[in-house]
């Protein structure tokens, strides 16, 4: 019977570190691939909450030359708002 116990706490172990392993991986990938897009421009931050968001489409505000790219329409509502806080646009 702890022969059983023994042989299944071993077996459910290695499982979990082959699972734990592969997880790591794919997430050191994912991360990876990330840096380099946003390397390559194909990526931007959003300045209001710093998540990173395709450059090629999605919600944009342009401030004299500069494009900003946000993830939702409620960062760049906030990033508007500062801006007239600041004086810098006029309602």
């Amino acid at each position: 019977m702890i022969v059983k116990v023994l042989v299944f706490t071993l077996v459910a172990y290695a499982l979990y570190r082959l699972f734990m392993n592969d997880h790591r991986k794919k997430e050191d990938e994912l991360s990876r691939e990330r840096e380099q897009r946003v390397a390559a421009g194909e990526m931007a931050r959003d300045p209001v909450c710093g998540t990173y968001v395709d450059a090629e489409g999605g919600i944009t505000v342009r401030n004299g030359e500069t494009v900003f790219h946000f993830c939702s329409y409620e960062c760049r509502e906030k990033y508007i708002r500062q801006l007239r806080e600041q004086g810098q646009i006029e309602s």
